[in-house]
């Protein structure tokens, strides 16, 4: 019996094989970007690229760096505005301002017209400082530094309100997206440490350490905190205790996603391959050997775990609350698997070269939003929908 709004054809209720389908097949309308050397940046966050609205989808293009938007209904360009270096792995929206990172600046813009509202480079606009993304709540915007501190800026004007020192090791970088929980603000840093300052003040609640740099998320998860380390820490927000640590030996956390039924996550890649002979014929026979598998771990609310293999490249997960599914891009196409089994429901495979990216989807009205590496948005049919 599927949930109830999980959107499941007639056909995979009868064959628990998945369904493939080619772009091309679900294709409402696509797009070409201009001026496109390569658009998409893997996602340090769950965040899409491209973002749809009611009425528009929003595109962060990494290289040349821009911000493109479009009519949802037709994929028609809006406007595009180009940023200095390179774009960021997606935009933010919040309170009818548009966010948009480079690699050392964060900028608002108006996101009728592309104006640039004001912008914020705390180090200048040379070299790489800022990995952050932003995160806003109540006219406050924060974000992180690879310095080691988190801003707390005005929404309206950007000027700074407070910004703390979150560490003083070597690798200190914040790179972390903000997470706003109870009048908290909370990230996790490459210094092994998640935080949780005070949204209004500043003031540091409480400093939990991890037990290795943190760099994807934080995320919440039914009113827990999850930092991504080595291993997969579920935190309370109000006091930063560890509720529940999850490792698996020599696997390393990589990514994780939260649903209603589960925590998803994904692992680091092995390479010990790196190691083989050096004698071309011999590495050769040995990689041939090799099926280059992934695992991925789903976590159920009740702790129970269910491990799924999976033939990807470049894998990255989001959940849609919109479809209840969960959507994995990869260099090939868009799987959608089911959030608390893994069972693989869809492969939506590309028909031309996508330049080597797809970007994490997003979801609205039945309706599928891609963004491929060559600039190229296509709004697909849901699968459902065939």
């Amino acid at each position: 019996m599927p949930m109830r709004g999980l959107l499941t054809p007639m056909a995979s209720k009868r064959n628990s094989q998945p369904q493939t389908l080619s772009f091309s097949e679900l294709t409402i309308w696509k797009t070409k970007l201009p001026d496109i050397q390569f658009a998409v940046l893997p996602p340090c966050n769950d965040r899409p690229n491209p973002l749809a609205t009611e009425g528009r989808i929003y595109v962060s293009v990494f290289s040349p760096g821009a911000i493109c938007v479009l009519e949802r209904a037709d994929g028609r360009l809006i406007w595009r505005r180009e940023l200095p270096k390179f774009g960021h792995s997606s935009v933010y929206l919040e309170d009818r301002r548009l966010f948009a990172n480079t690699a050392n600046t964060l900028i608002a813009m108006d996101p009728d017209s592309g104006e640039i509202l004001w912008s914020f480079s705390p180090y200048g606009r040379e070299g790489e400082s800022i990995y952050s993304s932003p995160s806003g709540r109540e006219g406050r915007v924060y974000i992180g530094d690879r310095m080691g501190w988190l801003h707390c800026l005005d929404a309206a004007s950007g000027k700074s309100i407070w910004k703390r020192h979150t560490n003083k090791t070597k690798n200190c970088s914040v790179n972390s997206t903000p997470v706003l929980i109870n009048d908290l603000v909370i990230v996790s840093t490459n210094a092994k440490t998640a935080l949780a300052f005070e949204a209004l003040s500043g003031k540091l609640v409480w400093q939990q350490k991890l037990n290795a740099p943190s760099v994807f998320g934080p995320l919440v998860h039914r009113g827990s905190v999850l930092a991504v380390a080595n291993s997969l820490y579920v935190l309370d927000p109000t006091t930063g205790k560890v509720r529940r640590r999850f490792s698996w030996h020599d696997r390393k956390a990589d990514l994780a996603v939260t649903t209603p039924y589960s925590i998803v996550l994904t692992f680091r890649p092995d390479l010990s391959r790196a190691n083989l002979p050096s004698d071309k014929a011999a590495a050769e026979r040995i990689a041939a050997q090799d099926v280059e598998f992934s695992t991925m771990i789903l976590v159920s609310n009740s702790g129970v775990q269910r491990t799924k293999q999976f033939v990807a490249f470049c894998p990255h997960f989001r959940y849609a609350p919109t479809t209840r599914l969960l959507y994995m891009s990869h260099l090939g196409g868009v799987d959608v698997f089911h959030p608390t089994t893994g069972r693989l429901l869809w492969q939506l495979k590309t028909t031309e070269d996508t330049n080597g990216g797809v970007g994490a989807v997003d979801t609205r009205d039945n309706k599928l939003y891609v963004l491929t590496g060559d600039g190229t948005v296509h709004a697909l049919r849901h699968p459902a929908q065939v």
